[in-house]
């Protein structure tokens, strides 16, 4: 319950420390807020109080002594020794952790639901709690404060949407293992580079980041920036619809499909296609499901959608990295046929119904597959490719000042970060330094400087990308990051993706891991499983032998597939290279290497490894790895 009385106006508190707030137990906290200079600031939480002196620039903090795991507690803030608190709420003491990253951290139960419905019919959990950071950047300095509500919710079915996925599972786990609250502090936006997560003294390592940078600490031409790129988005989209309308008695070109597929690969006159392509397909229901609602799975698609079933529109997605998953409202089916249109834009010439996704139509226990024939139309050309927006918020050291900030000092026992796929371009080779600097830069603005870092290792994709080592050479820095820094660990999640999907569904894959890591790394359980890796190289009398370890002396070497393993290659000094075949016997891997020397062996070195991946007993994948051959 939240009170407040006469008086407030001369103080405020950090909403993250408002109703419902999961403070960290057993370690000091660090309470702040903003008031009127030189007014006295008393914050009381049961038998413990700290006093502050308002500054001169408006801002106070105390320190308070260790909570005991439990709550509710009553957080009380008063002012110039009166004796009534003008702010008081009740907070919770127990674990907290911070979930912070790009879009794959971020990805909320939302998205989810249709994969794990059952966590919405779970009874409430109200010491499971989240709070998500507002979407905030800056270029000029730290943010102390929020712009937009703040508040801490609940595990319920009407809060778990705006969870964040990872954290969820995650968080569940640590409940139900120690029997505390959790709170989860999210610090997410999906497509951010690590820089943008960086302060200004760290960020000064990477000139070119400073001087991509320099245009945009005018606030005025960051505006106008973005203003005039998403303009011009919004003016190619309209046009679109201008054509489309002006076009609607001709054939612009029609044809069928085989669904799902890239629309060149499935018709080869729509190689190079942008504008409108109307995507359509009937399917036959029995008459009970008539009026009834269902759920319409369309997998992915290349860019933007409407999607219509019987002539009503039941969803849209606005680019291509949202699963098509709509409701069908009660009313809308009827026995017999249904007709389903896609009203599908392309913006560059890359249109596709995204490969290896099913699309199927679902009413209760029964499924209708809509895999195969659709038939299409063309309803509008474009001349150009679509305008593509200038993403002001992502530029480097933004939001580390617009939502980092804000939130720094917020006691916390770890970090989760799941991030990468943005930096898997020009500076992959440099992210291990540039991971290793963002963590030290978030240890020093909270004040704990082993404050521990639980990274996921990036998942398999593909389907948008390049062969050139970007992936796998995050991958290799993030897993170094772990043996490099202190109080890191990394879990592997090549198996936790899709090569069609950079934001793969199976987030409790990857809480499971997180949980495990936290263990071993936070908690001191030395028998949480860990993923076997490559400790020794040697190559004697033409076998190259890979010893194996998972720190129990014995990883019992397999494969997640059950085949041989595979994603094995040598490289010799000219650059070549050439896939080889392997064994396993016991703890390591066994390659026959030819008499021409290698100079490396490279493991699962590409997007989206598949092949014989190795694993350990306990069922955790091995890292991607390349290892000089002496």
């Amino acid at each position: 319950m939240t009170t407040m009385n006469e008086g407030q106006d001369t103080v405020t508190l950090s909403p993250l420390f408002g109703e419902g707030g999961v403070l960290q137990s057993g370690d000091p906290l660090r309470i702040w807020g903003t008031g009127r200079p030189c007014s006295q600031v008393r914050i009381t939480i049961t038998d413990r109080s700290a006093d502050a002196v308002v500054g001169d620039d408006g801002a106070w903090v105390v320190q308070l002594g260790p909570l005991e795991p439990g709550g509710p507690y009553r957080l009380e803030v008063r002012v110039d020794g009166g004796d009534e608190p003008v702010i008081a709420h009740d907070v919770y003491a127990g674990e907290v952790f911070i979930c912070a990253g790009q879009s794959n951290m971020e990805y909320q139960m939302e998205f989810l639901r249709w994969r794990y419905p059952s966590e919405y019919t779970h009874e409430p959990d109200p010491l499971l709690r989240h709070c998500k950071v507002p979407v905030r950047f800056d270029f000029h300095g730290p943010r102390r404060d929020f712009d937009e509500p703040v508040r801490w919710v609940g595990a319920a079915p009407d809060t778990l949407d705006e969870f964040t996925g990872v954290g969820y599972f995650f968080g569940r786990m640590v409940r139900a293992w120690l029997g505390v609250p959790v709170g989860l502090l999210n610090i997410t936006l999906g497509g951010s580079p690590i820089e943008s997560w960086m302060d200004e003294e760290t960020l000064a390592a990477w000139p070119k980041a400073f001087a991509d940078l320099e245009p945009y600490r005018d606030d005025e031409v960051a505006r106008t920036r973005s203003e005039q790129s998403i303009a011009a988005m919004n003016r190619w989209y309209e046009d679109l619809r201008v054509r489309e309308a002006e076009s609607r008695s001709e054939d612009l070109g029609h044809g069928t499909l085989e669904l799902p597929a890239f629309l060149k690969d499935a018709d080869p006159r729509l190689t190079g296609f942008r504008g409108v392509i109307h995507l359509r397909r009937t399917v036959t229901l029995p008459a009970y499901a008539a009026g009834q609602s269902a759920a319409l799975h369309l997998g992915a698609m290349v860019d933007s959608d409407e999607t219509f079933v019987n002539g009503v529109k039941v969803g849209q997605s606005e680019h291509q990295y949202l699963s098509r998953d709509y409701m069908v409202p009660e009313g809308v089916l009827k026995a017999g046929c249904n007709e389903i249109d896609v009203r599908l834009v392309v913006e560059h010439g890359t249109g596709r119904v995204t490969p290896g996704k099913h699309m199927h139509l679902d009413k209760g226990d029964d499924s209708y597959n809509l895999d195969g024939t659709w038939n299409y139309a063309i309803g509008a050309c474009a001349d150009t490719d679509c305008p593509g927006e200038d993403f002001v918020r992502w530029k480097p050291l933004g939001l580390y000042n617009g939502m980092t900030a804000t939130c720094a000092g917020y006691t916390a026992r770890a970090a989760l970060w799941y991030q990468g796929e943005s930096n898997t371009g020009d500076v992959a080779d440099d992210y291990g330094r540039m991971l290793a600097a963002m963590i030290g830069c978030w240890r020093r603005a909270w004040g704990q400087e082993r404050l521990p870092f639980l990274i996921v290792q990036l998942p398999v994709f593909s389907i948008d990308g390049v062969e050139d080592g970007g992936w796998p050479l995050v991958r290799k820095h993030q897993w170094e990051a772990s043996g490099l820094i202190e109080d890191v660990a990394t879990v592997v999640a090549l198996d936790a993706g899709n090569w069609n999907d950079l934001h793969p569904w199976n987030k409790s894959v990857v809480a499971d891991r997180l949980f495990a890591a936290a263990q071993r790394l936070v908690y001191g359980k030395d028998d949480a499983p860990r993923s076997p890796e490559s400790i020794d190289v040697r190559l004697a009398d033409g076998r190259l032998t890979i010893t194996f370890d998972d720190g129990t002396g014995d990883c019992g070497l397999d494969t997640l597939d059950g085949a041989d393993p595979g994603e094995f290659e040598l490289v010799w000094e000219d650059g070549s290279r050439q896939a080889v075949p392997a064994s396993i016997d016991g703890n390591t891997v066994v390659i026959a290497v030819p008499w021409r020397r290698p100079t490396a062996v490279r493991y699962a070195w590409r997007n989206a490894p598949n092949r014989g991946l190795l694993c350990g007993s306990n069922g955790l994948p091995v890292p991607p790895f390349a290892e000089p051959i002496a």
